[in-house]
């Protein structure tokens, strides 16, 4: 009797544990609790770049520490500071073009291989990463593919970049041969107290203002505005010689700062879920890969993910967050790529139109609509302007009476126009591509992706013909700041001299489209669709599975 009754406990505990730890899936199986759980990792957010002042306030007295924690001033008065660079010298770099940077070695070498077929030297060099995660299915490296050749200079650099842009697309790196040298100098705009440091310097406060952050960089809602924040900030010398900030937090504390920035707290619980999902994955996908040279793992805008620290934090966000602790998207025992965009029109895209990676099955593009497919190619012009012109039943159509109040603001991004005048297109076109083509007489599609998207536009000038690839390039080229999507179409308006007078923008979508569509999360958790099912019809093939507590 006493042996059957510790079986039955040992059962029943059993129970209790795989209760706790599940995770609700929707067409996969979730593997069973890791006994050993991984620790929560910390990361490093650069929330100010490369500026000679930056001014901060503190509402308590605060201790100074240098990076060997050691005291630079203990009991610092509260107010407001200023931190300043003096007698810098940049660190001293080497130049190169970089092909890639991957998180897996053999990804990097079938890169290098296809580009040294095309006639072009190029080496693997692995970069270890600075803050081991120190959790299951993370990388702690990356390898960049660079072109052997070493440059003295960026104009070096470009001009070589321009002369084999037809073999290989590349970008430009500044490799730190020699760190930067200089002085902090840290003074209480209030009393005048202050204090040099040669060291990088840290506090660590419940609350710190600081003020002039950079907000939507490059992007339509470009601005800057004071932000506070928690943890530890440190104040570094950057590679350039100017100050830098960062701020040091768990991944979960980082998280509660992204997902009320990235996504309203208004948006039905749900969808904020599959957003507190998405954003944990990202977070860690993107260590070491964006900012591989920098002193920091990830940066706090668009580039990486938005965070803006305590600012925007809600209290049904924590909650949130707090409920999908830990939880990750899996895909062939590593973390699956959790790309997000904020509408993307009706029709989902393929990472590889956009970005120069591999294809990924989970990240093929679709109808944003559960169960139904698009029965004609976008791929094609005469089919993509019917798409642009018509109205889809599909989540993310913004215009529908069935849906939240919280995403009424995608009424504008759905279906949009802009128009230029030609000279005026002419001129942002010249600023933003360095390109002198005489006078715009088209803007021809050459290739677009399975939503639409241009992936590849070719301008044609009176002087000179010119292409420009990939999603982003051809936004960031026809806008002042960013156009809102690159699945669009174009119509001549009037004639000046056997030229356009006017270009219309006709286009579908806010974003790159690749992954999970933020209004079409919304729509689907207004309609009852819970997270898991969410993450699923974006992301085909995935589980979730909790990696720590």
């Amino acid at each position: 009797m006493v042996l059957q009754a510790k079986r039955i406990n040992k059962k029943n505990m059993l129970i209790s544990l795989l209760l706790l730890f599940s995770v609700p899936l929707v067409n996969c199986k979730a593997p069973l609790p890791r006994l050993g759980m991984s620790r929560q990792p910390v990361v490093r957010v650069g929330i100010v770049e490369q500026r000679t002042r930056v001014d901060f306030a503190v509402g308590k007295p605060v201790a100074f520490r240098r990076a060997n924690g050691g005291y630079a001033l203990r009991n610092a008065q509260k107010g407001r500071w200023k931190v300043e660079a003096f007698n810098t010298v940049s660190a001293e770099v080497e130049y190169r073009l970089v092909v890639s940077t991957s998180k897996n070695r053999f990804s990097a070498e079938e890169s290098r291989d296809s580009v040294m077929d095309k006639g072009v030297d190029v080496v693997v060099k692995k970069r270890e990463l600075n803050t081991p995660l120190s959790i299951s299915y993370a990388h702690d490296a990356v390898y960049q593919v660079l072109l052997s050749k070493k440059f003295k200079s960026e104009a070096e650099a470009r001009a070589h970049q321009s002369k084999i842009a037809d073999k290989t697309v590349t970008e430009l790196a500044a490799l730190p041969m020699v760190q930067a040298r200089g002085l902090l100098r840290f003074t209480n705009i209030n009393t005048g107290q202050s204090f040099e440091s040669r060291q990088p310097i840290r506090i660590q406060m419940m609350e710190v203002e600081i003020a002039d952050v950079d907000v939507g960089s490059g992007f339509h809602w470009e601005s800057s505005e004071t932000r506070r924040y928690d943890g530890i900030i440190e104040f570094v010398l950057d590679h350039a010689g100017k100050v830098t900030v960062v701020n040091h937090l768990q991944l979960e504390h980082y998280i509660k700062g992204v997902v009320p920035s990235e996504m309203p707290a208004s948006f039905p619980v749900e969808a904020l879920k599959a957003q507190a999902v998405t954003a944990r994955v990202e977070a860690l996908a993107k260590v070491g890969l964006r900012h591989p040279q920098d002193l920091f793992d990830l940066c706090d805008d668009v580039h990486c993910q938005v965070f803006s620290g305590l600012s925007k934090r809600a209290e049904v966000t924590d909650r949130v967050v707090e409920s999908t602790r830990g939880i990750f998207m899996i895909y062939r025992n590593k973390f699956a790529e959790a790309f997000y965009a904020g509408l993307c029109g009706g029709h989902t895209e393929n990472n590889d139109n956009v970005w120069m990676m591999s294809p990924e099955p989970y990240l093929r593009g679709g109808l944003d609509m559960s169960g139904k497919s698009l029965r004609t190619s976008l791929t094609r012009e005469n089919n993509v302007k019917k798409w642009i012109d018509s109205k889809p039943d599909v989540y993310c159509n913004a215009n529908r009476k069935d849906i939240p109040k919280s995403v009424n603001y995608g009424k504008r991004y759905f279906r949009w126009q802009v128009e230029y005048s030609r000279e005026e297109l002419e001129k942002i076109i010249r600023e933003k591509t360095g390109e002198e083509f005489g006078d715009l007489l088209n803007l021809k599609p050459i290739k677009r992706g399975v939503s639409g998207r241009l992936i590849e536009l070719e301008i044609i000038g009176s002087r000179r013909h010119f292409r420009i690839g990939k999603e982003l390039a051809i936004r960031q080229a026809l806008s002042n700041r960013t156009l809102y999507s690159a699945c669009f179409y174009v119509e001549k308006i009037g004639s000046q001299r056997g030229r356009p007078a006017k270009f219309l923008l006709k286009g579908a979508g806010w974003g790159h489209g690749v992954g999970m569509c933020q209004v079409g999360a919304a729509v689907m958790g207004h309609r009852g669709k819970k997270y898991d099912q969410i993450l699923t019809h974006y992301y085909k093939g995935v589980f979730l599975e909790k990696l720590y507590r």
